[in-house]
């Protein structure tokens, strides 16, 4: 079937104790490929290892902006030395956070333009988080530029906001949520978005499918999330897979 997993966390003490068999059960799933996440310059530091381990693992390079506090000069150093890796295919997450504001928001704000000035040095695609903050999200990224390449990861927000960043050029990232019984919104943007722009993650381990509900997420669940997305695009199965696998090698140069 051949999907690729845009996102997922897999170096969180969540997988200490079942690593090689959450592996095993992703890859007899069908999915082919994942991106392994960092939230943070120590975190990103353990994605790349584990993508230095298995061949089907990429890895990024980012601060979360839950940790935006943590972006001090030395951090953004490490980042961008981490980024130079080939196994590097990404910066991020990074982006806004202003449902929980665990960083102040001119932090947040701060930070995030850095990684845009890093994302233009560097040419490596951004995954952006947001939430509760698309506006905000957009203004700044339209002070720095017309067009970017990169990825809104787990796309929470309605279709009229997903046509504008995809007029910035992003990339749409749908996970678990999409199956949720009251996300009709999001099902709708779903739907709405370009087929050579769709991709699909995880976020494991956070927001299982609806049947998983309540269980730690792993990437081998990425495939009700697909099935939803295939009816959403009156698309089979494997077709899904084959687009959303090929906006993934694009995005990503993988």
């Amino acid at each position: 079937m051949g999907f690729i997993d845009t996102h997922a966390h897999l170096f969180f003490p969540d997988y200490e104790a079942d690593l090689d068999a959450v592996m095993d059960r992703f890859k007899t799933s069908g999915i082919e490929a994942l991106v392994n996440v960092g939230t943070d310059a120590h975190t990103s530091a353990l994605a790349l290892d584990l993508a230095r381990r298995y061949d089907f693992i990429y890895a990024s390079a980012g601060i979360h902006p839950h940790d935006a506090g943590k972006a001090d000069p030395a951090a953004m150093r490490e980042i961008e030395a981490l980024l130079a890796d080939p196994r590097m295919v990404a910066i991020g997450e990074v982006g806004l956070d202003f449902f929980r504001d665990h960083s102040p928001r001119e932090t947040q704000e701060r930070v995030f333009l850095e990684f845009l000035e890093l994302h233009q040095k560097t040419e490596k695609p951004l995954i952006l988080h947001c939430r509760d903050a698309y506006e905000e999200m957009i203004r700044l990224l339209k002070s720095r530029a017309d067009s970017y390449r990169g990825v809104i990861h787990c796309f929470s927000s309605d279709k009229a906001v997903m046509l504008r960043l995809l007029d910035l050029g992003f990339y749409i990232s749908f996970a678990g949520p999409l199956t949720y019984k009251k996300n009709d919104v999001l099902r709708e943007a779903c739907a709405a978005c370009p087929p050579d722009r769709l991709l699909l993650e995880t976020d494991a381990p956070f927001l299982p499918p609806q049947t998983m509900r309540g269980k730690r997420n792993e990437p081998g669940f990425l495939i009700e999330t697909a099935r939803t997305a295939a009816e959403l695009h009156r698309v089979s199965l494997e077709r899904l897979g084959e687009m959303t696998s090929a906006n993934a090698r694009k995005v990503f140069s993988l």
